[in-house]
């Protein structure tokens, strides 16, 4: 059975997975702020995934780790540990958030971050494992198997939640 849950929860899978498609991209130019800034997206609509799929909207939020907690990961069964064990750098690529996409804030602060480029590997393969471990958790919820390949979930996205989807022109 398809929903409006459901539905927002695929749609925020599909963002995740293209924000995720840019991070190897990003590491191989050595431009580690744009990997750890994508890989922060990706984590925040993967949560965002979840959430939804719990009718939680948090649409001009990026602090999101709080509702994890709160939400996820007591609903989240056999897959508690996995989120328990990733929560650290979600929390942290979280924090990374406005000084790794903004060089200037929006209270005119300067942000100048020189980024260890092992950590932010390890912390890209974190936000990578998070989507992997929300797809899991959509999928439990939903009882449906999700394409993990952008193509094919844009594709079971249109198909199965077309009269959920407002096309702008």
């Amino acid at each position: 059975m398809s929903d409006i849950k459901e539905a927002r929860a695929i749609r925020y899978l599909l963002d995740a997975v293209n924000d995720a498609s840019i991070i190897e991209p990003a590491l191989e130019e050595g431009l580690y702020s744009m990997a750890i800034f994508h890989s922060q997206q990706a984590s925040e609509k993967s949560a965002k995934a979840c959430l939804s799929l719990l009718d939680i909207l948090i649409t001009d939020e990026h602090i999101y780790t709080d509702y994890l907690v709160k939400f996820v990961i007591p609903e989240s069964k056999d897959l508690n540990k996995d989120f328990m064990k990733l929560l650290p750098d979600v929390n942290k690529l979280e924090s990374y958030y406005i000084p790794s996409r903004y060089g200037v804030d929006r209270f005119g602060k300067i942000h100048y971050r020189k980024y260890d480029e092992k950590e932010v590997r390890d912390l890209c393969r974190s936000s990578m494992d998070f989507l992997e471990l929300c797809f899991k958790f959509v999928e439990d919820k939903s009882g449906r198997m999700i394409p993990r390949q952008r193509e094919e979930l844009e594709q079971f996205f249109v198909y199965n939640y077309h009269k959920f989807i407002r096309e702008l022109r």
